[in-house]
Order: structure tokens, then C-alpha cells, then sequence
């Protein structure tokens, strides 16, 4: 009977193993695959990439202008949530290339990268550098090194997610504190001016841990420096202003 058993489990593995491949196991793939929308929507001049908090604005004010775009969402949930209050949008993958024609990409102007994961956001800025070079990628950027990367994949116009904000939170804590407004506001726009600057000076160095660590520090060091230089030449002016006018 060991022996029946044996040979009868022997002869059946090819046949189970050819089974497994050919039939169970892609029907399996089939099931957990996910059935995305279909497009049936003419091309738009906008193209939009998820649509959470960074996507509906953007696309609640294009619809103020009666701009149409095409709206696509990987999440599921998502999806459901914004179609819930009236929203439309599809469900989809933007990294596939056959989505992104169905979108009708080629006749978009411009295509906004507004998802919130970082590998998909390189994932999707790739494929469509590589397919479609002329459609403008205004992109949405995590951090300073999502940044750098979409640098690296060609991307010209992107915005860090909470920069602008920071920027305003500050300067109302300055005001706050009861500082002139307009020096307020003159030191957020160069700091702004720098921050920028030494983030496009940085990205030919991003991929040396160590270089950029230093880069940081020289960074901040100089920005300082800047700003003490203005106090004292503010200082300076404020004084030799106030001889003046005892002088006169």
C-alpha cells in the first residue's frame, strides 16, 4: 500500500505542478487583480493623479474656471468617498500605460502628480517621461529628497507638500510676536528665495550621504549669517538716520 501511495503521488506532482500553472494559478491572479474604470471621457488638457487633499483642490479650482480634466485614484476608498459628495473621478493606476492612453494623455497639456506615495509618484513621473515627453509634469513633493528624485527623472515644476504652508504658519507666529509686519514678510521671501536655491544646488550632490549632510550644515550657516547681516545693516541705517536728524 506505502508503495501504491508513493508511486500514485510521484506520477500525479507533473500533473498537479502543470494544473497549478496553468490554470489555478492564473485564474488566481485574475481574482486578485483589480478591475479598474473604464474611460470613455474625451481627452482633457489636465490630467490629474490622485485626488486627495492636494488633488481636489486643484481640481475644485479648475472647475471654478471651467477647465476639464480627467481625474484618476488608485484608492478605492477614495474613490467611493469624493463620488459620495458628487465628485467624479476614475478608479485607476496611473503607472499603467494603457490606462494613461485610455485617459487620452497625448491631447493633455498638462499632467498633475498630486499621489501621495513616493514610489508611485516616481513610478508614474517615469513612465510618463519615457512615453510621453512633451506633457508637462507639475508634481507634488513629499520632502526635499522626493524632490531630488523627481529632479532626477526630468521634472521641472514640483512643490513641496507643507513648504508653502510652513512658510505662512510662520510668518503669522512672527506677527504674532509683534514684529513689522513688511520685515516679516521680506524675511519669509528670502528665506523662501534661499531655501529654494540651495535645493537646486543640492540635487547634484543628494545621492552622497555625506556631502549632503555638510551641504545642510554650510546651508544653515550661511542663512544665519545672511540675516545678521541684514540686522546690522538695518541697525547701521537706523542709526546714521537718527544722527540726521539730531543733526538737523
Amino acid at each position: 500500500t506505502l508503495i501504491l501511495v508513493v508511486s500514485l503521488s510521484m506520477a500525479a506532482t507533473p500533473l498537479l505542478f502543470t494544473f497549478n500553472e496553468r490554470l489555478l494559478k492564473p485564474w488566481l491572479d485574475s481574482r486578485a487583480q483589480p478591475v479598474f474604470d473604464r474611460i470613455d471621457d474625451p481627452g482633457t488638457p489636465v490630467i490629474i493623479a490622485g485626488f486627495g487633499r492636494v488633488g481636489q483642490i486643484i481640481g475644485r479650482l479648475l472647475r471654478i474656471k471651467h477647465i476639464p480634466f480627467t481625474a484618476l485614484e488608485i484608492s478605492q476608498n477614495q474613490v467611493d468617498f469624493v463620488r459620495k459628495f458628487g465628485g467624479k473621478l476614475y478608479y485607476g493606476d496611473a503607472s499603467r500605460l494603457d490606462l494613461l492612453r485610455a485617459a487620452h494623455i497625448e491631447q493633455a497639456k498638462i499632467f498633475v502628480l498630486a499621489v501621495d506615495d513616493v514610489e508611485a509618484s516616481l513610478k508614474i513621473a517615469e513612465t510618463i517621461k519615457s512615453n510621453f515627453p512633451k506633457v508637462e509634469i507639475y508634481a507634488r513633493a513629499r520632502n526635499r529628497h522626493h524632490a531630488h528624485m523627481l529632479m532626477d527623472l526630468g521634472v521641472k515644476i514640483f512643490v513641496r507638500e507643507t513648504y508653502l504652508s510652513s512658510l505662512r504658519l510662520a510668518e503669522q507666529v512672527l506677527g504674532g510676536l509683534g514684529l513689522d509686519k513688511a520685515e516679516v514678510a521680506a524675511s519669509v521671501a528670502k528665506f523662501r528665495e534661499y531655501d529654494e536655491a540651495a535645493l537646486i544646488r543640492q540635487h547634484a550632490i543628494h545621492h552622497d550621504e555625506t556631502q549632503l549632510i555638510q551641504s545642510v550644515k554650510d546651508a544653515a550657516e550661511e542663512l544665519q549669517s545672511l540675516f545678521e547681516a541684514d540686522i546690522a545693516s538695518q541697525s547701521n541705517s537706523d542709526e546714521q538716520r537718527g544722527q540726521a536728524r539730531q543733526s538737523g
